[in-house]
């Protein structure tokens, strides 16, 4: 009686994505808004504030990232991207420096970022550029799924301040500022 047996390596059962070199993260979020806040100053009579209704607020937004690991736990990189919110209807141009802080060196982490930069709106009354601030900060959690590719999934909190004129934020005299929490899902090369 003779017996032969077979064996396969999977190629991808032990790697490890290194955190090296450059990088690219694409992701597609959506964006809750909880808190919606106008200020509005008006010569001869002073400022005014307003609260509208943020229930049924939110965006989607798209975005993508180039960046490089300083070291395989921190990255840096410049993020674009385009968020459309409804009620109130408006379309924003984020561009803004990310910041990562990775707790495993290689392969699958949990990992905290922040983003601060300018939004600029876009399209809407005049259809003249409103400048504008982000901030967000947040965590996720990086796997593998590949040599060269890996997934991301993040939750933050999400901050927009937009000038409702021509002027920029500490000159205009009308605001709008967002606050919401963002999901996000993407994946990174």
């Amino acid at each position: 009686m003779s017996s032969i047996t077979y064996s396969q390596e999977n190629e991808f059962a032990d790697f490890k994505k290194e955190n090296s070199g450059f990088f690219n993260i694409t992701k597609i979020s959506y964006i809750k808004a909880y808190s919606i806040k106008r200020e509005r100053f008006v010569e001869g009579e002073g400022g005014f504030f307003s609260e509208p209704d943020a229930s049924s607020s939110g965006a989607n937004s798209l975005q993508t990232i180039n960046g490089f690991f300083l070291s395989p736990s921190l990255s840096v990189g410049l993020g674009l991207g385009l968020d459309g919110y409804r009620k109130p209807t408006l379309n924003t141009l984020p561009v803004f420096l990310d910041v990562r802080l990775y707790l495993e060196e290689n392969g699958n982490s949990l990992f905290a970022f922040t983003d601060i930069g300018a939004s600029v709106r876009i399209g809407g009354d005049t259809s003249s550029l409103r400048r504008g601030g982000l901030f967000n900060l947040g965590g996720g959690y990086k796997f593998s799924v590949s040599r060269k590719i890996d997934m991301i999934s993040e939750v933050y909190f999400s901050h927009k301040s937009i000038s409702r004129t021509n002027e920029g934020l500490r000159d205009s005299n009308d605001k709008l500022r967002l606050n919401g929490v963002g999901l996000s899902i993407g994946v990174m090369f």
